[in-house]
């Protein structure tokens, strides 16, 4: 290894755990104490604007200690700031010893940062937005999740930590429209369901909502096929479904 290859090891894993490892030699004391902390706060400051309830949640002292051994321990792989909170996420994936309630949180706070940048586009060749919903395929927007958390990641605050996991793990669409703003949502079981169904593209609103009363012993399928249909056009209006897919277009 070239000197100055030490050299920039040295340095490196000084900035990233200076109360463990020594600075290179020559270096001013004074002025490596001032890189240190500007390097550090922007870490920080990137990872703390994509987490800022969770940053909250845990205080301060918590959250700086685990930002400090994520700079530490975690590879860097990015120079590209925005993608820094994914691998923050990862690591926090990783560690044992966290509330229960954090990996939840951290990807629910995390999954908005990745579909304001998600490089997904809208063909509107291939939806038609006035068409009835009930008896053709939805289209949804293209950047768009449905996601399960054992927590509720949606009502978190320090004031307001769960005790332990809900009895029945609570849904959420999460999506970006088709003004690029993120939205969440919470759903129902049976909006859930619906939708997943309706993800492929494959049935229509009207053979998914009756597949669904029968898998659900519904004897009233009409019922459910009216109730269901007008869940969908609430998702319509708030901008989660466009339309429906054109299948003839021009």
């Amino acid at each position: 290894m070239t000197a100055l290859k030490d050299y920039q090891m040295a340095f490196t894993r000084h900035i990233r755990d200076p109360q463990n490892a020594s600075p290179p030699e020559g270096v001013s004391e004074r002025g490596m104490a001032v890189y240190n902390e500007i390097v550090f706060n922007n870490i920080e400051s990137s990872v703390a604007a994509c987490f800022p309830v969770l940053k909250k949640v845990l205080g301060e002292d918590i959250w700086l200690r685990l930002v400090r051994e994520f700079f530490i321990h975690q590879p860097c792989t990015t120079p590209i700031f925005r993608e820094i909170p994914e691998a923050f996420l990862a690591y926090i994936n990783r560690v044992s010893g966290l509330p229960p309630y954090v990996q939840n949180l951290a990807h629910y706070e995390w999954v908005e940062l990745y579909l304001a940048y998600a490089d997904e586009t809208i063909d509107w060749s291939q939806i038609d937005t006035e068409a009835y919903l009930l008896d053709s395929p939805v289209a949804f927007v293209p950047a768009m999740t449905l996601l399960s958390y054992d927590y509720p990641v949606h009502q978190l605050s320090p004031e307001n930590i769960p005790a332990s996991p809900l009895e029945t793990p609570v849904s959420m669409l999460v999506f970006r429209d088709a003004d690029d703003e993120v939205k969440f949502v919470e759903l129902n079981q049976m909006t859930a369901a619906l939708i997943e169904d309706l993800q492929d593209g494959q049935l229509s609103v009207r053979q998914a909502l009756i597949g669904i009363a029968s898998a659900m012993a519904f004897d009233d399928v009409d019922g459910i096929v009216d109730f269901g249909f007008e869940l969908l056009r609430d998702l319509k209006s708030q901008g989660a479904i466009l339309g429906v897919l054109n299948t003839n277009p021009d």
